[in-house]
């Protein structure tokens, strides 16, 4: 039987669709459908939340009301210990906020960054037990990038819209190269934001300064050295091994796993990790494998983000320069984890929805 999940929109513009509740978002219609990927038990239906009004009261159904956040910056201030008429909750619309409060309407805030951190407000933990606490809260649910014990949080990954492509920002315009005339190389690395953070960009030079370019696929924005752009899928399945940039290298507390490690989950690729200290560790008390011995991955235990950086690199340039039948070698010994690893994320993920669905309807 297929399930639907009716979809509140306040603003359902003729011309530019889909605008997100609240926070105006132009996302809200991608994360809900990578969320709820198209399947024969699953339909979004979307419904002018001020439509509400004209609703036969016998025929209400159960509504979710769906509001994207980007940017962590205002969140604290969208809640409250208490009563208030000045949260998130005071935004609303008003037949939304009447019928979220007779059980008819599930909020679902899906939270795309990480919460807390370095030079962040928000403790995850204070933060959990403030909506668990505050009735007003009992029938909203969180989608975040963090596995958290809570029955108002669900973990199930929201970044899915981002596991073989790079998503609609970037525009139907931009040719991804598919590597049709190239020959499989030993690692791959997408480097196209290596602007944002100084150990990306460390990290390109070290690719050239180590003449490591020609070794692997690494996409660089308008740099000739590099690829501009690359088709994710395609480039993943003509490298042995994939080199994680991950955003959260300096990041100090509340490990997260983002879509660069679970396109390796899917794709079944081994990887080196140049991120957060002890992502590694977080990995594998979630039940994931990670590669050593194969790989020397005693990075993950340093500290110290210049010592862990070298390290990341001296493996890099190791595994860059073996005899080539022993890399070959090493990778086949890979293929089991990548295997578990694999059908670990997809059973985590084909429970995941169906709670998600049952919590939203029901």
């Amino acid at each position: 039987m297929t399930e639907t999940i009716k979809v509140l929109i306040d603003d359902i513009d003729p011309n530019r669709g889909i605008l997100g509740n609240i926070t105006k978002t132009n996302h809200t219609d991608f994360a809900l459908r990578s969320i709820f990927p198209s399947r024969s038990t699953t339909n979004i239906e979307y419904i002018a939340s001020g439509a509400l009004k004209y609703i036969n009261r016998d025929k209400l159904d159960k509504y979710v009301y769906p509001i994207v956040i980007h940017n962590l910056t205002y969140i604290n201030f969208m809640f409250s210990i208490g009563d208030s008429d000045y949260d998130i909750i005071g935004l609303l619309p008003r037949q939304v906020k009447k019928q979220y409060f007779k059980n008819k309407v599930v909020i679902l805030i899906i939270i795309l960054e990480p919460l807390g951190g370095n030079n962040s407000a928000i403790d995850i933990m204070s933060f959990v037990k403030m909506i668990e606490s505050n009735p007003r809260y009992n029938n909203m649910l969180f989608l975040t990038l963090h596995y958290i014990d809570s029955p108002n949080f669900l973990f199930i990954n929201i970044l899915q819209d981002l596991m073989q492509d790079w998503g609609p920002l970037d525009g139907e315009s931009i040719r991804y190269d598919r590597l049709e005339n190239y020959d499989n190389r030993r690692f791959c690395c997408f480097l196209m934001n290596h602007a944002e953070t100084e150990e990306r960009d460390w990290l390109l030079k070290f690719f050239i300064s180590n003449d490591l370019i020609n070794k692997g696929f690494i996409s660089a924005t308008n740099d000739k050295l590099f690829f501009n752009h690359l088709d994710i899928v395609d480039t993943l399945n003509k490298s042995a091994i994939n080199i994680i940039p991950e955003g959260n290298f300096e990041r100090k507390l509340d490990h997260f796993m983002s879509e660069k490690v679970y396109r390796c989950f899917i794709n079944k690729k081994p990887f080196v990790y140049l991120g957060q200290h002890q992502s590694l560790k977080y990995m594998r008390s979630l039940g994931y494998k990670t590669f050593s011995p194969i790989i020397n991955e005693d990075y993950d235990e340093m500290e110290n983000d210049k010592l862990r950086f070298i390290e990341v690199c001296r493996q890099i340039k190791i595994l860059a320069n073996k005899p080539i039948e022993e890399f070959k070698n090493d990778m086949r010994k890979l293929e089991e984890i990548c295997e578990h690893n694999y059908k670990l994320f997809v059973s985590t993920q084909n429970a995941a929805i169906p709670k998600l669905i049952s919590r939203l309807t029901e």
